[in-house]
């Protein structure tokens, strides 16, 4: 399917039953749900049955409704919001609490899985979603189901397998701004049945939405192509052994950071006109990720078997972006990532049938990571804008304003300066600052450039147990724990500048401009145990409703920050989640809905602030602690064989507490989370009529909306401007299937009325009073065939 848009997946609710992963077929004329089964717990269950906050989704569902990034299942799910600034840098955010650091060291808070290996590091974490045969969100701690990473949910992508069935099949589609798109399967048995192979392939270009008055090119565009060929043996009756690669290349333009201070060549700053960057077509991301995975599956008898899951995974990408979003070069930047992935899992499940029901296992995931940045800027243009914070530093040291207007004088940030100021030399008259009298008529470089590398490497073995027994016949207690041994290495190196910098005296880096050298690779190791766990009770009031209620510990482990002359440490962060739900549906099965509130409270909680000792780096910070409290309901329905409806709704309130632990105000004290909107909603419905002769046509309108949030977990920097006010986006869907199932048409219109959103907000410019802004998608539509053989 043709899916441009991000805001897409919310069509398909009605398409096909939420959650959908075994269809159970409906006798003729009977007009009720499928029934869903998941396998979250590690094992076939109902997911009514499930005592968590679950959704998920079949292949046949994705399919028909065109999703194929990340970003597409955010509307489905509510308390679930995932932006993609690029395929390099994507932002997950489950009740509130957002996973998008880059930095290698730095773990991430939701975990994402593909076929039970690892995929957390967000570099290369992006996957485009194809030929899948389910995918499960989970939301709240799921340390015990998917290691220590998920703190906060976990997102588990299950991709087909190859079948003992002869068949392929090939979809095709064209859209707006250039938008093109091809994937297709073709699967087969090999050497009598022994053997069975699948391949598959999808191909997503799309120019970019945003023009760049520097030199006509585009940006934030698609351009990725992934390839998967996979093969399963089947030694025996009891055994199964699939054997799966995974490729993926995104090479699109680059994010269009565009600056909300600095002014385009058309004297504007409007996020939603054209953008006025520097480098023009050298904007541009390079990203390849390959994974190869092994799992072995046996069952040893009747009562216990064994899974054993061995991954291997690389990614390498460079993003080149301009920081500062205007035609100025003032902090061109690229991020230059590379790693290495390597984990085994061995798990034993016991289940005869009876009260008792669980597993076992050990596993363990090394990691050898490094990310590259370089800097490059045109001293003369950046000059002004430092000036300003350097005159502020030598009037608020108490000299006299005459004094200090006179020696840095405003200077004018689109005409280069060659050199400092001559006035440089009234600083002679005073004996603390005569040093800078030497920097009078000091030549600016025209080009700069700097660089600095952070690295990561590490050692994590995990021995993990969950269980569930039944008490009565209604009512069943699940406990589970995790424990993991930590080894963890982190580097920060920042090499010298090849010429010294003019200006690096203002930013206290000289010889360089921005990074303190640090004369070779500083490194710091940590070593760990620590533990995460759950415990749930859940009643069944009757076959068709059940109740649960939980609490569950999440962490995410200490951080260690390197600078050019020491080594601290971010204390762990850790979230205790209590939560509360219902399940239910009709007994006919024509309608079923979910609701849960939940409350969870952090201590330590991390966050990317402005390093005070470097002005031009992030460092992580522990903010102290903040509390979220929230509810989430799902419902959905057939009213007859035409109509069916869904809706969702989450309420998050996540916010810092006032104080910390020893009563003392806190940074961000009242501050809601980035990326966080109190209210999330969306409504849809799926008319459907079907024709012997015709086949069956679909028309499926959907509307969503999110409230205001914000864009840095400091609501009121620049005066609370880097948010996004509340906003609804329509999004139409129209489809033809032939009455064999072997043709497939379809149209769509997403953001149908051309709203205007962001997806983003400051980024890496606002550290020098120049925020950025990144526009979210506008109107895009085109259609698609798609044909069986």
């Amino acid at each position: 399917m043709l899916t441009p848009s991000s805001l897409r997946p919310a069509v398909v609710l009605l398409v096909a039953p939420l959650g959908l992963i075994a269809q159970t077929p409906t006798a003729p004329g009977v007009i009720q749900l499928e029934a869903v089964e998941v396998t979250a717990q590690k094992r076939v269950q109902a997911v009514q049955d499930v005592p968590i906050a679950i959704t998920a989704y079949s292949g046949a569902f994705l399919e028909s409704a065109g999703i194929e990034r990340y970003k597409d299942l955010a509307p489905l799910v509510p308390g679930v919001f995932i932006q993609e600034q690029s395929p390099n840098n994507p932002g997950i955010n489950i009740r509130g609490v957002t996973s998008d650091s880059t930095d290698p060291r730095a773990e991430m808070r939701v975990s994402i899985f593909q076929d039970g290996v690892s995929i957390n590091r967000a570099t290369g974490s992006v996957t485009e979603l194809f030929d899948l045969e389910r995918i499960e969100v989970l939301k709240g701690p799921q340390g015990t189901l998917f290691g220590r990473g998920a703190e906060v949910g976990a997102i588990s992508i299950i991709q087909r397998k190859p079948t003992a069935a002869t068949e392929s099949g090939l979809t095709t589609g064209f859209g707006n701004y250039g938008a093109f798109t091809a994937s297709g399967f073709a699967n087969s048995p090999i050497g009598g049945g022994t053997f069975l192979g699948r391949f598959a392939f999808s191909y997503s270009q799309r120019d970019g939405i945003v023009d760049n008055l520097a030199d006509g090119s585009d940006l934030n565009g698609r351009d990725t192509l992934a390839l998967r060929p996979s093969l399963r043996w089947l030694p025996s009756e009891r055994t199964t052994v699939d054997l799966i690669f995974n490729y993926q290349r995104d090479n699109p333009p680059g994010t269009a950071f565009k600056s909300g201070v600095i002014p385009t060549r058309n004297g504007d700053t409007d996020p939603f006109l054209a953008a006025d960057l520097n480098r023009g077509r050298d904007l541009s991301i390079d990203r390849t990720v390959w994974g190869g995975t092994a799992i072995v599956a046996h069952e040893i008898n009747d009562a216990w078997s064994l899974t054993a899951t061995t991954g291997v995974r690389e990614y390498d990408s460079i993003e080149q972006f301009d920081a500062d979003g205007s035609r100025l070069y003032l902090l061109e930047l690229a991020d230059d990532s590379q790693g290495k992935h390597f984990s085994q899992e061995v798990r034993l499940n016991f289940d005869t049938g009876g009260r008792f029901t669980g597993f076992v296992g050990a596993s363990y995931v090394s990691e050898d990571s490094t990310q590259r940045v370089p800097l490059y800027t045109d001293e003369r243009q950046v000059w002004p804008f430092l000036s300003g914070e350097f005159r502020n530093g030598l009037l608020a040291a108490g000299l006299p304003a005459a004094f200090v207007n006179t020696a840095v004088p405003a200077m004018n940030p689109f005409v280069a300066q060659d050199r400092l100021p001559a006035t440089f030399a009234a600083f002679a008259a005073i004996p603390s600052l005569s040093s800078l009298a030497l920097l009078a008529n000091a030549p600016l470089k025209a080009y700069h450039t700097e660089e600095y590398i952070n690295s990561a490497d590490k050692q994590t073995t995990d021995l993990f147990a969950d269980g569930t027994y039944a008490i009565t016949d209604r009512f069943e207690l699940t406990a589970g724990v995790r424990v993991s041994f930590e080894e963890q290495t982190s580097g920060y190196e920042a090499r010298r500048a090849p010429v010294a910098s003019t200006l690096g005296f203002l930013l206290g880096a000289a010889p360089n401009f921005a990074f303190v050298p640090t004369n070779g690779n500083r490194e710091a190791s940590l070593s760990d145990t620590s533990w995460v766990g759950r415990l749930i009770g859940r009643y069944e009031v009757s076959p068709q409703f059940s109740v649960y209620a939980g609490v569950a510990r999440g962490r995410l482990p200490a951080a260690i920050i390197i600078d050019s002359t020491t080594v601290t440490q971010a204390d762990e962060e850790i979230i205790w989640n209590y939560e509360v739900g219902i399940k239910g549906g009709t007994k006919d099965r024509r309608y079923d809905y979910s609701a849960s509130v939940f409350r969870y409270d952090y201590s330590n909680f991390q966050t990317a602030v402005r390093d005070p000792n470097n002005a031009a780096r992030f460092i992580v910070v522990s903010a102290g602690n903040a509390t979220g409290l929230g509810a989430e309901a799902a419902v959905r329905g057939r009213l007859n064989d035409i109509v069916s409806l869904f809706s969702t709704y989450g309420y998050t309130d996540a916010t810092f507490d006032d104080t910390d632990d020893n009563g003392q105000p806190q940074r961000y004290a009242g501050s809601s989370f980035r990326l966080t909107a109190e209210h999330t909603f969306a409504f849809g419905t799926t008319l459907s009529w079907s024709s012997a002769a015709n086949g069956t046509f679909t028309l499926t309108p959907v509307y969503q909306y999110k409230s205001e949030h914000f864009f840095d977990d400091d609501n009121t920097r620049f005066g609370g401007t880097l948010r996004q006010d509340g906003y609804g986006v329509v999004n139409l869907q129209a489809g033809w299937r032939s009455k064999t199932g072997r043709w497939e048409i379809s149209a769509f219109a997403d953001n149908l009325f051309d709203k205007d959103y962001l997806v983003d907000a400051g980024n890496f410019g606002a550290n020098y009073g120049i925020p950025t802004f990144i526009r979210g998608e506008p109107l895009l539509f085109g259609g698609s065939a798609s044909v069986k053989f």
